[in-house]
């Protein structure tokens, strides 16, 4: 009933393939204008379309059933003749509509039914059902009973329904019970329960049909309950009489529709399989999930079920609405009782208890099982339910000391050799210690028995083992876990009034918690002490109590919006608190902390004010403003240690007269200067403190020329003026490539650090080292640059105003300096090849684009990811677009952005859960799948412009090699994705131009000659699995195509994207049909050779619509070879037409007999290529042609059989007369006529051996699938009645194939012995010497089975005196 939706990517292009036959499809973002050709309906398929009779049928049927509907509807309720009741009479008003929907209806769809054999009678019946029946008879039927102001119409259509009900399931109806290919509305129906021509259905369509029916059914149900519920209404009539009357027929139907409805629940039981029950004994994650969720819902039970606590304090506190408890029961029932279910309480809780104390469910008592859900109270019946878990805890728990002897601790379970339906994990036992310490502290009547649980679950803790289903973590979380519930449990004041506190500090001291154990003892015996104090008592113990609290404020405090609110505010202070100050001195909430805080600081205040720096003050001269004013005030930074923002304007020299001048001074230059090393007489430490002056000079040096680049970016980025931010970006480009080796400023660190993530990512999707290298040494020698490449992909940093469509980009002004230096330095002496550097340059810049979208795929809930990827994106066309070269590396990394399979998949996973809680991540996730489908949109309309407009050779080819790999699965992709890129390259690319066509096919031809290559490579591999599958799965058969084992099925999923690619292709190019089966037929690339044939009928006829059958059939005929012959037979079957009426042309049948004749050697003509056409022969070549497919194969021969008979299915077992002997135009052979021509072989004439002849015949017979005991009959009668006319003579081998029927079909004894053999010998038989001895041996084999009731006795009594003698003679009486 329900249909997988699981298969991914590949079958989806098979459905795609119409599509890719030279009609294009409307995309906005990849089809051209030119390319749009809207796929129109002809008018001749119109008028077909109109005079389709099974359409013409069902307009009949709706019009009867309207007919008689409306006749109901203007019936006026009141009988109009005294002979008959105004029930009579409207139901033989409705008699019409109940023959249309029961029985008529699926009369016309098995008559009129489209399609072929039983997919087209099941779809036919499928829209006769809900044209007439589902969208008709039944709404209408329901609104009568629902709305009708007349009584005995309602009562009128509840009736209907019954019958309609027990109609339906009469035979050849629509809810025909009978099993069998005939029964139920796709065939004639089954009458009997031993109807002797039942047939053998397949299973896949018996569960479809079965699955239909009980659709069906639970639909009538419906309407029938929903009908009787709508009678059983009060207040509809204002007459009382009728009122009763409707609402008497409402509780009647609703009574006859209960056993129905039971028996079709029962069946959907029945059909239902055992995952969902088995999964709770499972221990994976779903079994964990469930249990727990079971758990819950025992607590639940235990707080629904028992009393609330009844001490005074309670009283005080306003009971919440969802708290419910026995007191909220009302008293009087008499089933649901106090008692009752405090009893399923007590049992719930038993079970939570042994699940705590035993860490799972012990094995239940299978005899205890016996009286479940069989009859008693509805207590009774959950009580049976919980009992049994129940019971088997008590059971261990008997053998226990008491928990109030001094070895209550001292116990000893031997759990390793219990018996356990399930275990616990962490969660789920956390959950059930949860459970059982809530329910202590809130039911009073449960406290002590929790309280003595944990504390024995404490004393017996949870060891690891090795080879346990619980981690040394999980182990270590629960031990800690039971000693604070311990503690929670000893701190309430109930641990004292039950005295269970002894046994908590008992357990508690064993795990060295004396201290804790103490103190929460105290805290609860003077919490039990001043809930029966007076109020000064209270009072000067000045402690805080919940119950003293007023009832709104508790309420109102215990609110969820004000928890949230308090959590924001103390989240709010923690962050403050982290910064500092941050925004003002935060004192304290509590006043009396605060002063603590203040009196504690102010010891810490010196007695003396610290006196002020005393740092050297620079006099304001004009160099001091103008190096203000050039460096944008950073040289007012009085840093130490940084001569250039130190010193500010005193390392230069300025001068003023005439034109402006500015000189390094004289001592720097003397400081720094190379060619002044240190004199002979110089020290070593002069000359050491020199070299230390030149170091941190140079470092310096680099870090003032990063930071100047920096500021330009900064600059750059903050700008509103286009031109000068494209003059910054060209700047400081020409800085970034200058500056080797300078490291990237403070500012610009999260960028250099996304590069260097970004480049580890690309160097994984390479597998050149060469290029790894150069990444590497492009991070290495200029971290400036690869921080400006990468800097549009850092989410950190903020670049100030909104990017619009015309800013300046800063990587395209990077990748065009390093474009402009290679081609400047190619012949320099210093580097003569930089061309690296703009390849690698370029690969960082798309890989910053993939890594931004891999980035925001990986955590969807990310704005700042999300935001930068889809800006990147939107920019990606323009800025690819403009620069001078785009290598085959970088447009594989745009390819690469298809890849949103994993985002695709967790937006599914949310869908399917569907939870109240994940629908905020669901709603992200899927705004995520839709970003980066955007994102891989844009990827393609890279790839597509590449190949546009692209003048250079290179970067086509690879923008048009990627669009394929893509498309045919070699680059990982997502289904939307690859869809796009299919109708990229088929729709778009390849009918731009001769050239762009010329790449997709080489393209495509690489990518199979790579799927071959892999069929190749896991030929063994394939092999091994396939042998494993068929001896573990020998049973089952499957068909020849499909694959016989897992592994197979994998390799063949992932050679069918470029297989399907590649035949597009062919359906455009015929001609490179040719490269397709030659690398289909390499040899041990099985599973491609397969792959191609499973969807060979998808190409061949498309391509014979496009090209026409015959011409292509002989095209591609004459370019295969003897290797690829195999493969040129399926396309030969394929292009034959499909249908009884579909017939192949005279050109293809003379074409197949043109290539018989091309590919014959030696004068030896191959049958096969006659295979296809043969069902359109004429009878009387086919039985020349007979002898030809005798001599070949077995499966050859048995091939052109089925073949012969596959359009004839309806007279298979007839011999048909020629209705014109002298121009017989009779087609095909049907099996009768198959076996009767191959009994009259002349086989010596044409050639054969006799032992050929023989054994073709066995072959039929053996195969009793098709040549099953009713055809056999069939044409031996005929053969019989020829020779009992006197027109013919029996064939050769007739008495033989009847002693092989006699061994083989024992149905057909009768037939023999009382009809076959008279009438041979009526004619004579015994005149023949051959057939004559044949009829003996028959006679004698079938004379013996007299105890089985048939007997030839009767044949052999009636032959004359002499031939009676001599069989007596010969067999003895």
């Amino acid at each position: 009933m329900f249909r997988s939706t699981d298969r991914r990517g590949v079958a989806d292009l098979e459905d795609n393939l119409a599509t890719l036959t030279g009609q294009q499809q409307d995309d906005n973002n990849l089809s051209d204008d030119d390319n749009a050709a809207p796929d129109m309906q002809s008018e001749v398929e119109m008028e077909v379309e109109k005079e389709d009779p099974f359409l013409m049928a069902i307009d009949d049927l709706e019009g009867r059933v309207v007919a008689a509907l409306d006749d109901v509807k203007l019936h006026p309720g009141v009988r109009s003749t005294a002979a008959h009741s105004v029930q009579a009479e409207l139901a033989t008003l409705l008699q019409p509509v109940m023959e249309v929907a029961a029985h008529t209806g699926p009369s016309v769809a098995r008559t009129y039914y489209r399609g072929v054999g039983a997919e087209g009678i099941e779809t036919s019946c499928e829209e006769v059902y809900q044209r007439v029946v589902s969208d008709l008879v039944l709404p209408v039927l329901l609104e009568m009973a629902q709305s009708d102001t007349i009584p005995a119409k309602r009562a009128a259509s509840l009736e209907f329904f019954r019958g309609l009900w027990k109609e339906c399931h009469k035979p050849g109806s629509w809810l025909d019970p009978n099993q069998g290919a005939n029964a139920g509305p796709y065939g004639s129906g089954i009458t009997g329960k031993h109807h002797a021509n039942v047939q053998q259905q397949p299973r896949a369509q018996l569960k479809r049909r079965q699955a239909k029916r009980l659709a069906r059914e639970g639909e009538i149900l419906r309407y029938w309950v929903q009908s009787s519920i709508a009678c059983t209404t009060p207040g509809v009539f204002t007459d009382e009489s009728s009122e009763a009357a409707t609402g008497a027929r409402g509780v009647i139907a609703a009574s006859a529709s209960i056993r129905p409805s039971l028996k079709h629940i029962a069946q959907r039981i029945r059909d239902a399989d055992d995952r969902g029950a088995n999964r709770a004994n499972e221990t994976g994650a779903e079994g964990d999930a469930l249990r727990s969720a079971c758990i819950k819902f025992l607590e639940i039970v235990c707080l629904c079920c028992s009393a609330k606590p009844t001490d005074p304090s309670s009283r005080r506190r306003k009971d919440t609405p969802d708290d419910f408890s026995l007191e909220d029961l009302p008293a009087g029932h008499p089933v649901i009782t106090r008692e009752a279910l405090e009893s399923i309480a007590d049992y719930a809780f038993s079970t939570l208890r042994g699940l705590t104390l035993l860490g799972g469910q012990a094995k239940i008592d299978v005899n205890l099982l016996s009286d479940m859900m069989m009859g008693g109270s509805p207590s009774a019946q959950v009580v049976s339910i919980l009992k049994p878990a129940a019971l088997a805890y008590l059971e261990v728990e008997s053998s226990l000391p008491p928990s109030d002897a001094e070895n209550a601790l001292e116990i000893k379970i031997d759990r390793s050799n219990m018996e356990f339906d399930f275990l616990l994990s962490q969660k789920s036992y956390a959950l059930t210690i949860n459970a059982v310490a809530a329910l202590s502290s809130n039911r009073p009547v449960f406290f002590k028995e929790g309280a003595v649980c944990m504390a024995r679950r404490n004393a017996d803790p949870p060891i690891f083992v090795e080879d346990g289903h619980l981690t040394k973590s999980a182990v270590l979380a629960i031990q800690s876990h039971t000693r604070a519930s311990c503690l929670t449990l000893l701190r309430n004041a109930l641990s004292v009034q039950t005295q269970s506190s002894t046994i908590l500090v008992r357990t508690l001291e064993q795990s060295d918690m004396k201290i804790q154990a103490e103190k929460a003892l105290k805290m609860a015996e003077q919490t039990n002490a001043l809930k029966t104090a007076g109020r000064a008592a209270r009072n000067r113990a000045n402690m805080f109590y919940e119950w003293d609290t007023s009832a709104g404020g508790g309420e109102q405090r215990t609110s969820k919006r004000q928890r949230e609110t308090d959590d924001a505010l103390a989240k709010m202070r923690a962050a403050k608190a982290a910064r500092g100050l941050g925004h003002g001195i935060q004192l304290p909430t509590s006043m009396a902390d605060s002063i603590d805080l203040i009196m504690e600081n102010l010891t810490h205040i010196p007695t003396k004010r610290p006196s002020s720096s005393s740092k050297r003050k620079t006099p304001a001269t004009l160099d001091f403003v103008i190096d203000a004013v050039m460096t944008n005030g950073a040289s007012l930074v009085q840093e130490e240690g940084r001569w250039y923002s130190r010193d500010g304007g005193s390392a230069w020299s300025t001068s003023i007269d005439g034109e402006s001048s500015y000189e390094l001074s004289s001592k720097l230059l003397a400081t720094v200067a190379d060619d002044q090393g240190p004199g002979e007489s110089m020290k070593n430490e002069e000359a050491s403190a020199i070299q230390n002056q030149k170091t941190v000079y140079h470092s310096q040096c680099r870090t003032a020329a990063s930071e100047a680049v920096g500021r330009i970016v900064s600059n750059s980025l903050g700008s509103r003026d286009a031109q000068f931010s494209r003059f910054a970006n060209q700047l400081a480009a020409r800085l970034a490539w200058t500056l080797r080796n300078v490291p990237a400023p403070a500012h610009l660190k999260p960028a250099h650090d996304m590069a260097l993530d970004t480049i580890e990512s690309a160097k994984a999707k390479f597998s050149d080292a060469k290029k790894q290298q150069c990444l590497d040494k492009l991070a290495s020698s200029f971290p400036l640059a690869t921080s400006c490449l990468a800097l549009e992909a850092t989410s950190t940093i903020s670049y100030g105003l909104e990017d619009g469509p015309t800013r300046p980009s800063l990587g395209n002004s990077v990748l065009n300096e390093a474009y402009a230096q290679g081609c400047r330095h190619g012949t320099g002496e210093e580097d003569k090849d930089q061309s690296w550097q703009y390849d690698s340059s370029l690969d960082l810049f798309t890989a910053s684009i993939l890594h931004s979208s891999e980035r925001a795929n990986d955590k969807p809930t990310d704005n700042d990811r999300k935001r930068v990827a889809s800006k990147l994106a939107a920019s990606m066309q323009q800025d690819l677009g403009v620069l001078p070269l785009l290598s085959h590396s970088s447009l594989s990394l745009i390819g690469a952005i298809c890849d949103i399979d994993d985002i695709t998949k967790k937006a599914a996973e949310a869908d399917r859960k569907g939870s109240q809680q994940t629908i905020a991540a669901s709603a992200a996730l899927h705004a995520a799948k839709q970003a980066a489908e955007k994102r891989a949109t844009a990827a393609l309309l890279v790839l597509r412009d590449t190949a546009f407009q692209r003048t250079n050779t290179e970067s086509r080819q690879s923008a048009v090699n990627t669009a394929v790999a893509v498309a045919a699965g070699n680059l990982r992709a997502s289904k939307s994705c690859e869809d796009k890129a299919l109708k990229l390259v088929m729709n778009v690319l390849f009918v731009k131009s001769e050239t762009l066509a010329q790449y997709v096919i080489e393209a495509a031809s690489s990518e199979l000659k790579r799927a071959s290559g892999f069929a190749v490579e896991s030929y063994s591999k394939i092999q091994e699995a396939n042998a494993s599958a068929k001896g573990s799965d020998s049973h089952h058969q499957k068909s020849a195509l499909s694959p016989a084992s897992d592994e197979e099925r994998t390799a063949m999923e992932k050679v069918r994207k470029p297989v399907m690619l590649f035949m597009a292709l062919c359906i455009r190019r015929p001609g490179i049909i040719k490269t397709l089966f030659s690398l289909s037929s390499v040899a041990k690339a099985d599973v491609l050779s397969k792959t191609v044939r499973q969807s060979m009928s998808k190409l061949a006829r498309a391509a014979a619509t496009k090209h026409g059958a015959a011409s292509l059939a002989l095209k591609v005929a004459e370019t295969t070879s003897k290797e690829e012959v195999p493969l040129l037979l399926a396309f030969l079957e394929n292009l034959t037409p499909v249908g009884e009426k579909n017939v192949p042309s005279q050109e293809l049948i003379d074409a197949c007999f043109q290539i018989q004749e091309n590919k014959a050697e030696d004068g030896t003509k191959d049958p096969r290529f006659l295979i296809p056409i043969v069902c359109s022969m004429k009878r009387e070549e086919l039985a020349e042609k007979l002898p030809e497919f005798v001599q070949a194969e077995d499966d050859v021969f048995m091939a052109a059989l089925v073949k012969m008979g596959e359009r004839l299915g309806r007279h298979q077992l007839l011999f048909r007369e020629e209705p014109e002997p002298e121009t017989p135009q009779l087609k095909g052979l049907t099996l009768c006529e198959q076996l009767v021509f191959l009994h009259k072989l002349d086989f010596t004439s044409a050639g054969l051996p006799q032992k050929r002849y023989l054994d073709a015949i066995r072959l039929c017979l053996e195969n009793d699938e098709i040549f099953n005991d009713r055809l056999i009959m069939s044409a031996l009668d005929h053969m019989s009645g020829t020779f009992l006319t006197g027109e013919e003579k029996l064939p050769l081998a007739y008495m033989r194939t009847i002693i092989l029927v006699c061994s083989k079909h024992e149905s057909l004894h009768s037939w023999i012995c009382h009809t076959l053999l008279p009438r041979l010998v009526e004619g004579k038989i015994y005149t023949d010497r051959r057939q004559w001895e044949g009829w003996m041996r028959c006679a004698k084999m079938l004379e013996s089975n007299a105890g089985s009731g048939v007997s030839s006795t009767e044949a052999i009594n009636q032959l004359p005196p002499e031939q009676y003698e001599m069989y007596r003679s010969r067999y003895g009486s």
